[in-house]
């Protein structure tokens, strides 16, 4: 897999989690027990988990046009994914892995993701 497609991926992965967040904000809320009460929590939410996201996978989508960006990008990425993966796994080691599905699947999502964006880091 060459360091360009590992950045499309995942550039479309944020944004497809973006636009999830940002389209039907009530149900992924509630995929980690989120309850949504008021406007204003329903705009910060959408800005949030959606807006940041979607802004982040286009950026990476810009990084992967552009052979000067690759490494750039991939190290974003590898950032990004660093950063919710360990911290992820903090809190689950905290709560004795008494945790939803919805986080374990967000864990695996966030490796692979950091494996394949380290990989083409390497490859570069």
């Amino acid at each position: 897999m060459s360091p360009t497609l590992i950045l499309i991926l995942a550039g479309v992965g944020f944004i497809g989690f973006g636009v999830a967040y940002a389209l039907r904000p009530a149900r992924m809320a509630a995929l980690t027990d989120l309850t949504l009460t008021s406007p204003t929590a329903i705009a910060d939410f959408v800005a949030t988990y959606g807006g940041f996201q979607i802004g982040f996978g286009v950026f990476l989508l810009a990084c992967a046009r552009r052979a000067s960006w690759l490494e750039p990008g991939l190290w974003a990425a590898v950032a990004a994914l660093a950063g919710f993966a360990s911290l992820r796994l903090l809190a689950i080691l905290r709560h004795r892995g008494r945790v939803r599905g919805s986080i374990w699947l967000g864990l695996g999502l966030e490796l692979v993701g950091l494996g394949l964006g380290l990989w083409g880091i390497a490859r570069l």
